[in-house]
């Protein structure tokens, strides 16, 4: 299954970690997987900085950086 896409400004509002599991959230109710964002946001919420935060988000969507 391909991963869904989240374009994010990370020197901006959608960089927030916040603001990336509400569009995560998003993803994953469409696909009626909330149990599964649930033990994601728990380990986003575990991760020791903004980088594994990223990485854990980006096991599920591919993330697009368009500050870069």
């Amino acid at each position: 299954m391909k991963k869904a896409v989240i374009q994010y400004d990370s020197r901006g509002e959608s960089g927030n970690i916040y603001w990336l599991l509400g569009a995560l959230q998003q993803v994953m109710r469409k696909q009626r997987r909330i149990t599964a964002f649930n033990d994601l946001r728990d380990r986003v919420f575990k991760a020791q900085s903004y980088a594994e935060a990223l990485a854990i988000i980006g096991e599920e969507v591919e993330l697009i950086d368009i500050s870069v």
